[in-house]
């Protein structure tokens, strides 16, 4: 661009205004000034064989959540503090929420997390309650 910028072409999908971007050109990552909206598609409609995430809590428990340091092969500023997960944990866990890309690294969709946490979150309060009951009933001997 003259500025030393790098530009990528932008496509427009004028059947519903949506824009696309080729980042072939700025490297395996795009950053962006200002806020960044955006919602994945979640209606059932769009969605066959939909069942619940079964012994949650126990996939839980086998991924780690960990701070650590940015190191001088990642895209981020070499030595920048940060929170996250371990991809190759996940995949052992949720693979369909890992890619591998194009150069081998991998990657997390961590929104998809979520729903791993909710039913995590269900499987523990019915434990809880079970215990509250079983509390309960102890305490009217």
């Amino acid at each position: 661009t003259g500025s030393g910028g790098v530009v990528a072409p932008k496509f427009t999908d004028y059947n519903n205004g949506a824009f696309y971007l080729d980042p072939a050109n700025t490297s395996t990552s795009l950053n962006v000034a200002g806020d960044v909206v955006a919602y994945a598609s979640s209606d059932i409609r769009f969605k066959n064989n939909v069942t619940p995430i079964t012994n949650a809590l126990d996939k839980l428990s086998k991924i780690g959540g960990y701070t650590f340091e940015w190191n001088e092969i990642s895209h981020k500023e070499t030595g920048k503090k940060d929170v996250g997960v371990i991809a190759q944990e996940i995949e052992e866990i949720l693979p369909e929420i890992v890619q591998t890309r194009s150069n081998g690294y991998k990657a997390v969709d961590y929104q998809k997390l979520t729903a791993l946490l909710i039913e995590s979150v269900k499987e523990q309060q019915f434990i809880i309650d079970d215990l509250k009951s079983r509390i309960e009933r102890l305490e009217k001997i």
